[in-house]
């Protein structure tokens, strides 16, 4: 009797793994404005084409100056969040594109894999814009939420052409991103359910979603501008992650930490204060207006 216990308690929680697992790879998609336009009607709706037979749906709402501002959702989100931060720098004048990630697409939908199918994609919208007579001389931005933070800072290290980055959210590295999730966001000890979500992610996938590394990236941006923004009770992702990232860019960029927002929650909590220093930025790196803003803490 006891070891038919054993054998049943162990049968569920290899279930409830398996379907953390699977819910993990597969999360809803909530269509998460916070309040802000949608801007889908004013889009041009475009296909992007990924390799080798793919592709991905992009927005792109034309702006009145030089320069575009290419935006990356996060982790369980869509397009749909691009438009906290798209209505505000389009509202100044950028060109803004947006795209959903094939993990986040509805029909023949990819796992999320934390960078390994998203980056990808974020290269193939790039490529995109390479191509469009449109954007010919144009200063290219990226801006990017939680996973898509990460995405755009492994992104530019790899295209000398995006000038200027904003990271909100940002993890260091996909484990340490899998680990303090368990611990804080989920309330599972960090070992063995990181192991286990990481081992049960590789089977169903075939990739290792703790294999990449922001960094590693970061490093390899200390020749260009990145704005990083956390909020110390961000559950999702450890402050200490976006200290590593702003050290190893070299210190040299302004690192806000606000101490009352959670994960991704700068723009609903100071939402007047976010949109002038995210235009302040851009501005200075993108248009070479203004003082932009000062290195360090701010």
């Amino acid at each position: 009797m006891i070891a038919l216990i054993l054998i049943s308690t162990s049968a569920v929680a290899a279930l409830t793994l398996a379907g953390s697992a699977l819910l993990c790879l597969y999360p809803l998609l909530p269509s998460d404005l916070g309040g802000a336009p949608n801007l889908d009607r004013r889009a041009r709706r475009l296909r992007i084409p990924v390799e080798p037979d793919d592709g991905i749906d992009g927005w792109h709402v034309p702006g009145t100056l030089r320069a575009l501002v290419v935006i990356f959702h996060g982790y369980g989100r869509n397009h749909y969040r691009a438009w906290r931060y798209g209505s505000f720098l389009n509202q100044v004048g950028y060109h803004v594109l947006t795209v959903d990630f094939r993990s986040s697409r509805y029909l023949d939908r990819k796992p999320t894999t934390l960078g390994h199918f998203e980056l990808p994609d974020a290269q193939a919208t790039l490529d995109w814009v390479r191509r469009e007579p449109e954007f010919a001389g144009f200063k290219i931005g990226v801006f990017g939420e939680s996973l898509g933070g990460a995405v755009g800072l492994l992104l530019a290290e790899a295209n000398p052409e995006v000038s200027a980055v904003v990271a909100d959210g940002a993890f260091a590295n996909a484990r340490m991103a899998i680990e303090y999730s368990c611990e804080r966001w989920a309330g599972l000890p960090r070992w063995p359910s990181a192991e286990i979500l990481c081992s049960l992610s590789r089977a169903m996938t075939g990739r290792d979603p703790s294999a990449v590394d922001a960094v590693a990236a970061a490093t390899r941006l200390q020749d260009r501008p990145v704005l990083f923004i956390h909020g110390l009770k961000d559950n999702r992702v450890s402050a200490e992650q976006v200290r590593r990232l702003w050290s190893a860019a070299g210190s040299k960029d302004p690192l806000w930490v606000l101490p009352e927002a959670g994960h991704n929650e700068g723009w609903v909590r100071q939402r007047n204060l976010y949109e002038s220093r995210v235009v302040a930025f851009y501005h200075r790196h993108l248009l070479g207006l203004g003082e932009g803003l000062p290195a360090g803490e701010i």
